[in-house]
């Protein structure tokens, strides 16, 4: 049965000295663990919560440069370094000493969950990794990637001459979502009307959140190929959710993604009745009770 439990705030030290801060949902002492990828206050600090209450101590935490994790510049987005801070919080949560360290998963979702799967793929005391709506390939919309490319060289070169970083709004002008990423550009005009909502709520959630991204940002994620390591997530264990309806990414492509996984304990499963928009308003009991039940076959607790 969910029970109520404690929230901790909690900061630990990435390799190159940065200081990330956030929360630790606290289960039972001993028990199993998962660190929770996504910005804290925005999306994810509910799903960390429910697996608090539900025998799974989570930590959740903003990223490097968001929030009110260190990093400067902000807002400078850099997946690689994201995917390597995951173990660092793997050493926090066993240097902590509540939880079991050897039953220690991690979490992802939509931009979050190549992140997941590629520091599974390193750091093998990840013991189970699961992802939803999988976006694994952030590619720059081929009409403006070499414009944006050049802008993000010579952002380089004026930094060095002393000048600040240079961004770019995720609303423009008009309102309207940016569609630099491949993902973006090739929806409909529909389904692009509804993007500006996730910057409203991201607003309203955490009064700091940065409306506006460094153009190294896109530099970074031009150069971010991550599935080719996937497989090298094998042995660790691990779960795919993907929306039936996702109109982001393909549930085919996700689904070949997971059948070239080599894991012998792996789990898909299609979210019915949901596209990539409307994928969290699902209630959290039905989405996170089939997760909690394949944590508790690998992890064994």
């Amino acid at each position: 049965m969910a029970t109520e439990q404690e929230r901790k705030d909690v900061d630990f030290k990435t390799f190159d000295g940065l200081t990330l801060r956030g929360w630790l949902f606290v289960g039972p002492e001993g028990g199993p663990a998962v660190v929770v990828n996504g910005a804290a206050k925005i999306f994810v600090a509910d799903v960390a919560a429910w697996l608090g209450r539900n025998g799974v101590t989570a930590l959740v935490y903003d990223a490097r440069t968001l929030g009110t994790s260190d990093g400067l510049p902000r807002s400078d987005l850099d997946p690689q370094k994201m995917a390597e801070d995951n173990s660092d919080a793997v050493t926090f949560l066993q240097k902590e000493g509540w939880v079991d360290p050897d039953r220690i998963a991690v979490w992802g979702f939509f931009y979050s969950s190549g992140i997941a799967l590629e520091a599974a793929a390193f750091d093998k005391r990840v013991k189970a990794v699961i992802v939803q709506g999988l976006m694994p390939e952030w590619y720059l919309n081929p009409d403006d990637q070499e414009s944006l490319v050049a802008r993000a060289v010579e952002d380089r070169a004026n930094q060095l001459r002393g000048h600040p970083p240079a961004y770019l709004p995720l609303l423009n002008e008009k309102g309207e979502h940016l569609t630099f990423f491949k993902y973006l550009a090739e929806m409909t005009p529909e389904q692009k009307s509804h993007l500006p909502t996730w910057v409203h709520g991201a607003k309203k959630s955490a009064p700091t959140f940065n409306d506006s991204l460094t153009i190294q940002s896109f530099y970074r994620h031009a150069k971010w190929k991550p599935t080719h390591l996937f497989a090298s997530v094998s042995p660790t264990p691990v779960m795919i959710l993907t929306p039936e309806n996702d109109e982001i990414v393909p549930p085919e492509y996700q689904k070949s993604i997971f059948d070239s996984l080599q894991s012998s304990q792996k789990k898909f499963q299609i979210v019915k009745d949901r596209s990539h928009m409307d994928f969290l308003s699902i209630d959290l009991d039905e989405l996170l009770t089939g997760q909690l039940a394949f944590l508790k076959e690998v992890l064994k607790f």
